[in-house]
């Protein structure tokens, strides 16, 4: 492969602005004719409304809540790892993270009681710092808009656990805008911090009893993006994979990803998929061309 070898000016261009201003002219405009959206829920629904008068197709990837159901014949030891990861990367800012966790009864305490010991393990503080566990979030007003949910919890009466350690030189500076790993327990499933997507490095624990009562409750929101099953039964995580309201399916993992493979959500969380062949449709345009040879 030629490494000297550059795309003819003008094939990809960024445009840097505000939605409101430069967003709105983009989508609206009459050159475009695709639009792939990764963002937020209510975006990605103001883009397909701005756009149904339009000739344009589209891809949106747009938020999650996404769930974890874990059941009691698990090991923990091997799951607790990973399942910090996708309840913590990038301070939970990836659409894939998971924020709920659904627990069977027979080992709730004792998984909280190996669970809540491993994020106080989490060192909070500079990114660059390589032994930092967990940077800020974006924004000051991301940051509010994540503490607002504390607020939620704390008139709900539920029980707020922050852990983690926070570097001693950013506590002393008191730069940037950074949200303790939160676990939040007691959460009634209608509560806004189990059905709208936080954002953040937020986590609910709740238990559960039956498998049936797992999926309808894991089911019960507005998003289906991506869900992660934990379980040593085979038979069992293939029906509960089947039932789960989700594009992305994980069993005793998260995050394993290939470009070949579809990705995107059902529901609130999107329209279309990414993904070599799925996304073909939505970035080409087929042609039927027919002639007479007599």
């Amino acid at each position: 492969m030629n490494k000297n070898r550059k795309l003819p000016p003008g094939v990809v261009n960024f445009v840097f602005g505000l939605g409101p201003r430069v967003g709105q002219t983009l989508i609206t405009h009459p050159n475009v004719n695709v639009i792939s959206f990764t963002g937020s829920t209510m975006t990605g629904y103001h883009i397909k409304k701005a756009t149904a008068g339009l000739s344009v197709k589209l891809s949106l990837e747009m938020g999650g809540k996404n769930a974890a159901i874990i059941f009691d014949d698990v090991v923990l030891s091997k799951l607790l790892p990973v399942l910090i990861r996708s309840c913590f990367s990038n301070s939970g800012q990836i659409c894939l993270c998971t924020s709920r966790l659904y627990v069977q009864r027979g080992i709730y305490d004792e998984f909280l009681a190996k669970f809540i010991p491993e994020v106080k393990k989490l060192k909070v503080g500079d990114p660059f710092n390589e032994t930092t566990n967990m940077g800020p979030v974006v924004s000051k007003e991301h940051k509010n808009k994540i503490e607002k949910y504390f607020e939620i919890a704390k008139q709900d009466g539920n029980e707020i656990i922050a852990a983690g350690e926070m570097d001693a030189n950013i506590k002393a500076t008191n730069k940037g805008y950074y949200i303790m790993p939160t676990v939040i327990l007691n959460v009634d499933d209608k509560s806004k911090l189990m059905t709208e997507e936080i954002f953040g490095p937020v986590v609910c624990i709740v238990p559960f009893d039956t498998e049936d009562e797992a999926i309808e409750r894991a089911n019960s929101t507005q998003y289906g993006l991506c869900g992660c099953i934990w379980t040593e039964n085979l038979g069992r995580a293939h029906r509960v994979a089947a039932q789960m309201e989700c594009g992305t399916v994980w069993t005793n993992c998260w995050a394993l990803r290939d470009l070949r493979m579809p990705f995107g959500g059902v529901k609130d969380s999107g329209i279309g998929r990414e993904g070599y062949p799925y996304s073909e449709e939505v970035f080409t345009e087929y042609k039927a061309v027919c002639m007479n040879l007599a």
